[in-house]
């Protein structure tokens, strides 16, 4: 893998075109660009009145235009077509491009398209590492400022991906309601999980996990807001965890990341 890659990915609208050439002026290391586009806009139906005709015809002449410059800058320009009424829409062609590149730089032009589209875009540019733009005409790009959370620091310690894998585990599939784990079943698990010395930064010992340092590791997974911590209404002294949303798509991210980069797997994720 070519860690000089730089993908460059795009939320189709009708102006792309224009702002496309800003953003190879700007940022002159980009090495592919994907454009994601609603398949609506490859849709023609009976029931569209002129203007959205004319605003798919539109959006489709900007994405040949985006393409058409690429080969003529030699870098290589793809389209995909997604439905994006679902988050899962986007996330998943997202990290498809992620676990085949993950140590590509990304950058996100997300000035047009839908709403959902481009917050679907700017959401998963934040898991990947990637920064967002936004440009209008040929002005200068201007990149969104967003704290980032670091997905590779789960492997900081390889505690932190037992617990979410645990509280993972426990989730029922397809129910709404989340399973709520206790810190003492939580911590047993934890503790109990066989991890090879060899993934400790010290490579030949498996430091003992003590009610101290796991406390810290799950007060510092609830910081990053990968998992939830709640008082038992039973027992206000006894803690509570789930996974959060965040936490789920950290684990996604996580194995999409490893799985180009190494062909095993982390502790307790099969």
């Amino acid at each position: 893998m070519d860690p000089k890659e730089h993908i460059h990915i795009i939320s189709a609208g009708e102006k792309i075109h224009e702002a496309y050439p800003a953003a190879l002026r700007d940022l002159p290391t980009i090495t592919h660009t994907i454009i994601f586009a609603e398949k609506e806009v490859y849709t023609n139906s009976a029931r569209d009145d002129t203007k959205k005709r004319m605003w798919k015809c539109a959006i489709r002449d900007a994405i040949e235009a985006v393409n058409a410059l690429s080969i003529s800058k030699n870098i290589p320009c793809s389209l995909v077509r997604i439905d994006a009424a679902t988050f899962d829409a986007i996330r998943d062609p997202v990290l498809g491009i992620y676990s085949d590149h993950p140590d590509a730089r990304y950058s996100f032009d997300i000035s047009a398209g839908s709403k959902r589209l481009s917050l679907g875009l700017f959401s998963m540019s934040l898991w990947v590492e990637g920064d967002s733009y936004y440009a209008f005409g040929d002005s200068p790009i201007r990149r969104v400022p967003v704290p980032v959370f670091p997905v590779k620091n789960l492997a900081a310690n390889p505690y932190y991906l037992v617990i979410l894998t645990i509280l993972f585990r426990g989730q029922e599939t397809g129910k709404q309601t989340r399973t709520l784990v206790p810190k003492e079943t939580l911590f047993n698990e934890t503790k109990t999980w066989q991890i090879p010395a060899s993934a400790f930064s010290s490579g030949t010992d498996r430091p003992e996990l003590s009610p101290a340092v796991f406390s810290r590791l799950v007060s510092t997974l609830v910081g990053w807001n990968l998992i939830c911590e709640e008082s038992d209404p039973g027992n206000d002294r006894e803690k509570l965890y789930c996974l959060t949303p965040d936490g789920e798509l950290a684990i996604y991210v996580y194995l999409a990341r490893l799985k180009k980069r190494n062909p095993g797997s982390a502790p307790g994720l099969t």
